[in-house]
């Protein structure tokens, strides 16, 4: 103990230790004492002796590592061991269901995503694939979200102000149509001064004076991945402009309802979406990728967010395959 001492060394001792009688000082302190001169210890009176008639609070070595949990700790351990080797013949219900359950979740890993891929779901399978694809094994109804609500009436109004109709004809449109009466709902009579919010930070917009040259305009590709696999991206356009201030480049705009991306990580998810729509265009009209410019434009905080990487079909598709692997390795 000295020898380990880095400044400083304390010496001390104990008169009762469930003893019967108080002790006297150690004679390896006493030496101590004396090889450094100090003065001798003259014990104080020890008082009575505190462990009398309370033998349980005088602890066994070794230690038990349960502590005061240990004897009921070791009762359940013996009852579910008792339990494990009676094997009763009619399981319980309850442990039924766990384990079918467990054994359903187990099957999740099996699971492919469909065919049809919309653009905007990309980056999530690229980014989380294996909880994207676990969420269509198990989907659940979603209550109707007010932004999303509010994004399709500002939706329908820039493409009723450009005086062009949409493009769609797809077997997905259903999806997405608006009751003739929503104008009238009580839900549009709550939106309406978020919509005049909205509607007004457009005609301040650098697009405000523009023409469209699409609205709304559906474009569908496949994508062959590496792997051998190939999906349908479905790429809903929201309006697509010839800028003449730019040298007649071709220009894809989103517009954005929601709040805008947090860092530059999330930025770059979100320009996925329009990534896959420049190779849609590229595809359909053969304007060269590099002379197609893209934009998402969130129109409530009148923020720009564009992107200047120029992702080829061949990237996009490798993308897709290693985060198929990724999930792959990790099941």
């Amino acid at each position: 103990a000295i020898t380990r001492a880095r400044a400083d060394l304390l010496l001390t001792g104990s008169q009762w230790g469930g003893q019967l009688t108080a002790r006297q000082p150690s004679r390896y302190l006493v030496e101590m004492i004396d090889a450094l001169e100090l003065e001798p210890i003259v014990p104080a009176d020890a008082g009575e002796n505190p462990y009398l008639n309370r033998g349980g609070q005088v602890l066994s070595w070794p230690l038990d590592p349960l502590g005061a949990r240990g004897d009921a700790v070791r009762a359940a351990a013996a009852a579910v061991i008792a339990a494990a080797e009676a094997r009763e013949e009619e399981p319980d219900e309850v442990l039924t269901r766990l384990l079918a359950e467990r054994d359903a979740r187990a099957t999740v890993a099996g699971v492919e995503p469909p065919t049809r891929i919309p653009a905007s779901r990309f980056k999530d399978y690229v980014t989380d694939y294996s909880s994207t694809v676990a969420a269509l094994a198990r989907p659940l109804p979603e209550r109707p979200f007010r932004q999303t609500r509010l994004g399709t009436l500002f939706h329908a109004w820039v493409e009723q102000r450009s005086g062009r109709a949409g493009i769609g004809a797809s077997p997905d449109d259903a999806l997405w149509e608006v009751d003739a009466d929503e104008d009238e709902s009580e839900a549009s009579v709550e939106d309406a001064a978020d919509l005049l919010r909205l509607q007004a930070a457009f005609e301040r917009s650098e697009w405000a004076d523009l023409a469209p040259l699409e609205v709304e305009t559906e474009i569908d590709f496949t994508l062959a991945t590496p792997d051998g696999t190939s999906h349908v991206v479905i790429c809903k356009l929201d309006a697509v402009y010839r800028r003449e201030d730019r040298g007649g480049r071709i220009e894809i705009v989103d517009w954005k309802t929601g709040r805008p991306p947090v860092g530059e990580q999330e930025r770059e998810e979100r320009m996925l979406q329009l990534a896959l729509y420049r190779v849609a265009y590229h595809k359909r009209h053969g304007v060269p990728l590099d002379a197609i410019d893209v934009a998402l434009y969130y129109v409530a905080h009148d923020l720009v967010v564009r992107g200047d990487a120029v992702y080829s079909e061949p990237e996009l598709a490798q993308r897709w395959s290693a985060a198929r692997e990724a999930r792959s390795a990790s099941a």
